[in-house]
């Protein structure tokens, strides 16, 4: 098959690094990938993070297109069309405007958009809600969720049953050329060479709810301070950012953006999300595979992927001390999830063979 990948950027983020990591495996099962981004990427460095893991096999097409819809625009990507004559049109976020009008006048091409979010969170406005509902209801652009949660939310929203669900999935993490460097600084971190290490990865936001975070390891410190949280993402240098960075007690460690994040999680023990709402996070996935105990709040498809107490530990997204207990449960009992059950739960259920092999099929539908 002929496919092209649609998403505004390659910048830091969960749904971009899937985008790569889907275009990459399938390029390695012999389709034809090309991968079309609209941000300006030479103006703004940040909008191709995710570029340079990029199989050098996929075509990338950077559009260089300000956001705003307008018919230029669109007459821009319909020329990309044109020119790649794809079979499949796979867009990723809320892309899908740009493709309302090829959607009616080329049916010939199978257009998908592969919602990231619980289904409120992907549309920009009641009136796209409408518009993009008459498509997808009407199959002119063919809805795919990556969870159960989210696919739940999605046939509650546009009433429409049996809205295709394919999990996300990731490549195996293994250890870049920067791990043996990345392992001595994270044991300089550590005040002693038994403590456990926690990880935390995303860019610094509100959805994300980090505010909790530091407060929850804070208090940890009261009680425990035998601990190391390494916090890795962007944006914590914004005003907000630094406020949390000050009242963060010693045992905390900023990172900032890291191009080896594989390489944290391979040094770390456990993985730590205090999310408001996800879909289902690539950075979870990542964490299973190089077998990090999930340490979550029970919000959106995380609740899919971890099963409490048996695969990981979830507590209420709002309550600091329901997260403090399953910090201090980790601690009392480290071993009572195992590296070896994560990864091999990981491999059987989240590998990035596995769900591009179901897209494939939806696809050759």
């Amino acid at each position: 098959m002929n496919i092209l990948q649609v998403i505004y950027s390659l910048s830091q983020g969960g749904a971009e690094r899937f985008v790569v990591n889907l275009s990459n495996e399938l390029t390695e099962k012999g389709h034809k990938v090309t991968l079309c981004t609209f941000r300006d990427d030479e103006t703004d460095p940040a909008m191709s993070f995710n570029l340079q893991f990029l199989n050098e096999k996929v075509h990338y097409v950077n559009l260089k297109i300000s956001s705003g819809l307008s018919i230029k625009k669109i007459n821009r990507i319909e020329n990309l069309v044109k020119n790649t004559r794809p079979d499949i049109i796979h867009c990723h976020l809320n892309v899908i405007p740009y493709f309302y009008r090829l959607a009616v006048t080329n049916r010939k091409i199978k257009i998908f958009h592969t919602l990231h979010s619980l289904a409120e969170k992907t549309y920009g406005n009641k009136l796209q809600f409408y518009i993009n509902k008459f498509f997808y209801t009407n199959l002119l652009i063919r809805p795919v969720t990556i969870s159960r949660e989210c696919q739940l939310s999605f046939e509650k929203l546009y009433k429409l049953p049996e809205v295709p669900n394919i999990n996300n999935g990731c490549p195996e993490i293994l250890p870049s050329p920067l791990f043996s460097k990345t392992k001595k600084e994270v044991a300089k971190y550590k005040t002693n060479t038994t403590e456990p290490v926690f990880v935390h990865v995303a860019r610094f936001h509100p959805l994300k709810n980090q505010e909790l975070l530091v407060d929850a390891f804070n208090k940890l410190a009261a009680v425990q301070n035998q601990f190391t949280l390494l916090i890795i993402g962007n944006g914590f240098d914004t005003p907000k950012g630094l406020e949390l960075q000050r009242k963060a007690c010693r045992n905390i460690h900023f990172l900032g953006l890291k191009p080896n994040v594989g390489d944290y999680l391979l040094c770390s023990d456990a993985f730590c999300l205090t999310s408001h709402y996800e879909g289902l996070p690539i950075s979870l996935l990542e964490a299973l595979s190089c077998g990090c105990v999930p340490i979550c709040t029970a919000v959106g498809g995380i609740t899919d992927v971890i099963t409490n107490n048996r695969n990981g530990y979830l507590s209420s997204p709002s309550s600091e001390t329901a997260y403090l207990e399953k910090l201090l449960f980790f601690m009392e009992y480290p071993k009572n999830i195992t590296k070896s059950s994560l990864k091999e739960y990981f491999q059987q259920n989240y590998s990035m063979s596995i769900c591009t092999n179901k897209y494939i099929s939806l696809f050759e539908q």
